[in-house]
């Protein structure tokens, strides 16, 4: 079974109201991660970063599916993966000439949630895709920092969450 297909169909049938419910569900339980995209608002159009946080839902759902507890990401979290992503990027970026999505999803740390990602985002994105490659770059780096947020966090038995 497609996790990530069933999470996106389910997020995409929320009506408004539920959408609200489970904002608010999300926020309470990833306060810090909440927070993190909410800085990114100014770097994204509108659209894009409602997308972004309706992806970080179907993420959310797609782990749920999986029956996959995650522990609140926490900064440290944040903080580690964005530098982990950032690295893989830029190395990437400097044995390329030309980066394209594709080259991308190869680096990514789940190559195949990546691509579903995108294409939700591609889906839902009501203008597609950004257009410029610095754009689309930073919004793949984006959806590879909140997978490996996810991954994470994914509750380990007998282990104490990160801080």
């Amino acid at each position: 079974m497609n996790y990530l297909l069933s999470a996106v169909e389910r997020v995409r049938s929320w009506t408004d109201e539920e959408y609200g419910q489970n904002l608010g569900v999300f926020l309470d339980e990833q306060p810090m991660l909440f927070s993190w995209l909410l800085r990114l608002s100014e770097e994204f159009e509108d659209d894009v970063h409602e997308q972004l946080v309706r992806s970080s839902m179907v993420l959310r759902e797609g782990f749920r599916g999986m029956g996959l507890a995650i522990d609140t990401i926490s900064d440290l979290v944040i903080t580690d993966v964005t530098t982990e992503v950032v690295e893989a990027f830029e190395a990437l970026e400097a044995q390329e000439e030309a980066l394209d999505l594709e080259l991308i999803e190869k680096v990514a740390r789940s190559p195949f949630v990546h691509a579903e990602v995108r294409n939700f985002l591609h889906q839902e994105l009501r203008s597609g895709l950004p257009k410029g490659s610095a754009e689309q770059h930073n919004l793949m780096l984006v959806i590879d920092i909140l997978i490996g947020c996810f991954e994470e966090a994914v509750e380990q038995p007998g282990t104490a969450a990160k801080e």
